[in-house]
């Protein structure tokens, strides 16, 4: 197993559900080892999963692009709207 590869199914949407249903009690829930061992984990062959990582990875970067694109637009669209509230007071 990739560790990389590993740690994306770990936290992936689709194990959290599994955790979720196998947490028992109330208020601070634990994840109980007997369910533990019932979840299933897709271990796809080893060239697959590079190609995963891989392909996961150019997609965050891609998300990491567009957030810090995102974050420049609010600041420019913050500046906008400092320099429209300032000439109404003028």
């Amino acid at each position: 197993v990739i560790p990389r590869f590993l740690r994306h199914v770990l936290n992936s949407p689709w194990l959290k559900a599994q955790s979720d249903t196998g947490t028992e009690g109330t208020g601070n829930k634990n994840l109980v080892l007997r369910k533990i061992r019932s979840f299933s984990l897709v271990l796809p062959p080893l060239a697959e999963q590079h190609r995963i990582v891989a392909k996961v990875d150019e997609l965050m970067g891609i998300l990491d692009r567009l957030e810090a694109k995102l974050r420049g637009a609010q600041k420019t669209q913050a500046a906008f709207a400092a320099a429209a509230v300032h000439n109404l007071d003028t």
